[in-house]
Order: C-alpha cells, then structure tokens, then sequence
C-alpha cells in the first residue's frame, strides 16, 4: 500500500433527541452510517443510563481525537467513558466529573482521548455510562485524518502459490482472475478465507469482478465440484436441470409477445419448477420430466392436453436463446402456460411455426440436486464425493443440504431454496 499527503479535518455530532444526532464540519470521506441512542432523555446521562454514538463505514480513516462536552449537575455526576475501533476498545476513563476538571459545573467542557487510531474495518463506538446523577452530553466532536491518495494491494493464494495484484491508480480496483478446474472440481471464485472441504456455501466473490480494496487484502481461490449456475438463458441443447420462465403471454385465441421476467434468485427456487430436460441432439426431441413428482411432463395422442407419460418432445431453439417446445413434427400444439380461474395451468395451445416465431421458454441451467455440492481450496489433494441416495417417507419438517440450495420437506411438499 502506498500512502500519499494526510489532511487534518474535525466533524462534530451535536445531539438533538434521544436518538438523533445531526452532523457538522468537515465533510467525511464516505457516505458513512451513523446512530445514537441515550436509553432516558437527549444526552442525559443518570445512574445506569447509556449514551452510544456509532458510526460506520470509515475504512482507513485515522482518528486523532474523539472529545465528548459534557456538564454535570451542581454537586454531582459520575460515569465511564468507553471508545472502540472495529469492535476493540482502545480508551477506557472512569470518575466523577469533579475527578476529572477539579469541580462540577454546569458549563459544557470537553473531555476525551488524543492518539492515533486506524479503523481499518470502518467501526467507531463512543460510550457514556452513567454511575451518579447526572452527565449531560451536548455533542462530540471527532478529529480525523486521511491519505489523499493510496493504492492497495490484493494477494491471492492459489494451493499455497501468492500472486500480488496492485491497483495502478487509487481506487481503480483490481481484477480478480480465472484459474484453471482441477481433478473434477471446477473454480468457483476467490474467497475471504481458506476453505476447508466444506458443503457448506462460503461467500466469494467470482471471476471476473472488479474489486476495489479499502485496504491491502488477501483472498484464497475456492473450487466447488459442480459447476455453478450460469443463471443466463441457456444456448445449447445440453441435458441436465432446469428452472423454466415463461416469457409474458396471453392468450385471447392467439399467442401474443411478451417480455420475459427475470429469475429473483432471492426467492425460492421450488422443485416443482425444477426440470429434468433429456435432448436427443440427433431426431432433436427431448423428454421433460419434474424433479419434485418424478413425473414426466407429455401430451395425450390427440396433442390437446399435457398428460404425466414420456413423450418426445419437439424442440426448436429461438435466435435469442430461448426455446420452443412442439408436440408434433409439424408444430401446430406447443406448450404455454395461462390463467384460468386464477390458477396457472399448464395447456397445448394452437400455434403455427412462422418465419418469426415468438418467444417462449428460457431456461436457466441448475446443478444436480441429487450430487453432494462441496467447496475447497484444495482441490489437488481432494476427492470428489457424490451422493445419489435420495430420501423418502419423511414425516414433519426435514431440511436437507445440497450444496447452494436446501431442499425442505414439509406436510407432504418438496421445494429447494438457495442458501443466503
């Protein structure tokens, strides 16, 4: 990391209730969070009583000085001031108010610590506790400093091997980069920490992404043994799992354009819209099967209504990615979804192939949930361990992992969630 030229700035937070404080002075360098809470009344400070300033997101910020003004009453008041950084303390000072400018009074007068205190995390707490009736905040009044300039380093550890990535100018950030898959695991992404065989999900961030460090950083490559989610629509006819999005269609005796929604991978992905989609590349049919009825999704001989039976299903693959699915070789049935007494159903619908077809499927390409999802940092002296065996006859409310998602079985009903 290098450092350039340090400014002297001071922001004073004056209280104005017992739970706000409003900011002054110099403007801090991030757009930082801050929270006050006095538990009786706008800074006063009796006998068991707290008054806490927070404030966060102030990475390499340096502190200078953190000075509280304070009163007492006429002939009494005593407490603790507490301070951390990141969540350590640096700064304890206990007394009365007597103790610590040789009489009470009733005129505000500063009282606090003077150092140098690097918040590296971002984090700085002030604490007044009250022990004797009464201490009076009226505000605080921080003294900080910050380089104008710096650049940090992101060093990355591969199996033990460093690689040091420099940003080339401040904050322009780093790119975290590829690395090959190994002995069957694939390169997940880079990780906080080394990663132990885990099947648990560790937060990483993927390749690809451009990082802009607060501080000098160290990550540690992560691989997983299934290959993660494009969550893009998928181009190729490549057998596996599927979740399907229907592009918006109505249906009012025709099949009218839409636009597709987007996936909201911070909801449940339910197995029932969870597909098994077999692709015969050489006649170009496939089979559909649902992954939570272990059913196939066809068609009766007359082509008019879905049936649960294997059928060969026609596929034609649109120009933007997403798909048709035909009952018959001259594609007079396909199948859409539409609302009818305000349940989805799934139906064939008259349609004829043009030279412009609409929009139908996308899909979106999911791992097999029924293989063991592990991470590692370690995948050359690791193996791969898969589980098939699937779990029935549970009774009450089971939740079992696989990799990034859980799958629950609750009152009967099976559905994957994604792990947070």
């Amino acid at each position: 990391m290098k450092l350039l030229l340090i400014l002297l700035s001071i922001v004073t937070f004056t209280v104005e209730s017992k739970n706000k404080v409003s900011m002054s002075g110099d403007a801090w360098p991030y757009d930082i969070q801050s929270s006050y809470a006095c538990t009786y009344q706008a800074g006063q400070v009796r006998a068991n009583d707290t008054a806490t300033l927070r404030l966060s997101g102030l990475e390499n910020i340096q502190i200078e000085s953190v000075q509280i003004y304070m009163k007492s009453n006429q002939a009494a008041g005593a407490g603790v001031i507490k301070m951390s950084a990141d969540g350590a303390p640096f700064y304890t000072k206990s007394g009365t108010y007597k103790d610590w400018f040789g009489s009470y009074s009733t005129d505000y007068q500063a009282i606090g610590w003077t150092g140098k205190k690097r918040l590296n995390e971002g984090s700085l707490t002030v604490e007044v506790v009250g022990t004797t009736n009464s201490l009076y905040i009226e505000k605080y009044e921080i003294t900080w400093t910050q380089p104008v300039a710096a650049t940090y380093n992101v060093t990355l550890m591969t199996e033990g091997v460093s690689q040091v990535l420099t940003e080339t100018a401040p904050e322009s950030g780093v790119v975290l980069p590829e690395r090959s898959n190994k002995n069957g695991w694939h390169f997940a992404g880079w990780a906080l920490e080394e990663v132990d065989k885990t099947n648990n999900q560790p937060f990483f961030l993927s390749p690809g992404t451009v990082y802009k460090p607060k501080k000098d950083m160290t990550f540690w490559a992560v691989w997983a043994n299934v290959q993660e989610p494009t969550w893009e629509k998928h181009p190729t006819p490549e057998s596996g799992y599927y979740t399907m999005e229907l592009f918006g269609l109505t249906l009012t005796g025709s099949v009218n354009n839409g636009t597709v929604p987007m996936v909201d991978h911070s909801e449940m992905v339910y197995a029932d819209d969870l597909y098994y989609i077999d692709f015969n590349t050489t006649d170009a049919t496939c089979t559909i099967r649902n992954y939570a009825e272990n059913s196939y999704i066809g068609f009766n001989d007359a082509c008019t209504t879905l049936r649960a039976k294997e059928s060969a299903w026609q596929y034609r693959m649109l120009p933007d990615s997403t798909w048709l699915f035909i009952a018959k070789e001259q594609g007079d049935k396909v199948w859409v979804l539409f609302q009818r007494d305000e349940h989805q159903e799934a139906w064939l619908s008259d349609y004829v192939l043009g030279d412009n077809p609409r929009n139908m499927w996308a899909l979106y390409q999911l791992p097999d949930p029924n293989v063991q999802r592990y991470w590692t940092s370690h995948p050359s002296v690791d193996a791969v361990e898969i589980t098939s065996e699937w779990v029935n006859g549970l009774k009450g409310e089971w939740v079992i992992p696989f990799g990034i998602y859980d799958l629950i079985i609750k009152d009967g009903k099976k559905y994957l969630r994604l792990k947070e």
